[in-house]
């Protein structure tokens, strides 16, 4: 296929984390993206192209210009970079670099342009404490998206979970317990997202919510769940936080600390270790000294 269409589709779609399904729904069938991606249909017509590009968030240009290729390179570079920036909570340096990428005009796509403006919400909600300011930024991200409330791509999803912190944070607790519900029920339907850490993500922020709510049993079922989830996909990512989450569910359940929930706590201890996550890890052992001092009876 000429200028490499196929290719192109295919590493913008996985850059998106967008099944052929989801690419292909309601333009052509899935069949059709695969024959596309593996060069089989060598005259996609200028419609479904078109169609495709929409759903991609780019212009149709986009497909026949080589200079492209170098700059979905940097911009891969850029999010990864923010990314990490971001789980290492070192907002002022992410905030900077967002700042700089929203002049850069390979960063003028509006899928480009969302991710951008979910990062800046989050470095403005942790940064500066302006917490409605992140929402509204927030908001302005999810305008920019293609797909509908029907077809969620994982990004998005993500983009809803920040959101739903943040109106924890704000204390709306029921709109972001509503809000979870919402997402979950999106997040379940794709398996592909599990090995992303998106819907772990989800079980972890939605348990701490049911939590503040007083519904324990909601908060352990879903602690448990991101647990398992975890285990299944060999990832630590976030298990240390659910362990915590899951003791402390526990301890309200139990009225008390029992020696299974310290080892709970131990638990997350020992994965904080093994990621060289300290301040969690010294939060958590903190806390255990507290446990054992406040509850002579728990055996260790």
């Amino acid at each position: 296929m000429n200028y490499n269409i196929g290719n192109k589709i295919k590493d913008l779609r996985k850059y998106l984390h967008i099944t052929q399904a989801e690419l292909a729904q309601n333009i052509c069938s899935q069949a059709m993206i695969s024959k596309i991606e593996k060069h089989e249909e060598i005259y996609p017509s200028a419609e479904l192209l078109y169609q495709i590009s929409q759903r991609l968030g780019v212009t149709i240009d986009y497909f026949f210009q080589e200079t492209e290729l170098l700059n979905i390179n940097y911009v891969n570079d850029v999010c990864d970079q923010l990314n990490s920036l971001i789980q290492l909570r070192k907002f002022e340096e992410a905030y900077r670099v967002v700042k700089l990428e929203q002049k850069n005009p390979h960063f003028q796509e509006p899928h480009l342009r969302r991710y951008l403006l979910w990062r800046e919400a989050i470095c403005v909600c942790y940064l500066e404490g302006e917490v409605e300011k992140a929402l509204e930024l927030i908001d302005q991200a999810l305008a920019l998206s293609k797909t509908t409330k029907k077809n969620y791509s994982i990004e998005e999803l993500d983009i809803l979970t920040s959101k739903a912190i943040f109106l924890g944070i704000l204390n709306k607790w029921s709109a972001a317990d509503q809000l979870y519900e919402h997402i979950l029920s999106h997040a379940q339907k794709s398996v592909y997202q599990k090995g992303k850490g998106t819907l772990a993500n989800i079980y972890y922020n939605y348990s701490r919510t049911s939590l503040f709510l007083g519904n324990y049993n909601k908060a352990l079922k879903f602690a448990n769940s991101g647990i398992a989830l975890c285990k299944e996909e060999k990832t630590i990512f976030l298990l240390g936080h659910l362990y915590y989450q899951k003791a402390e569910t526990l301890s309200k359940i139990e009225g008390k600390v029992t020696s299974d929930i310290l080892n709970i706590y131990k638990d997350a201890v020992w994965v904080f270790k093994q990621i060289g996550d300290d301040k969690s890890c010294e939060y958590v052992l903190s806390k255990i000294d507290s446990l054992t001092v406040n509850n002579p009876t728990t055996s260790q």
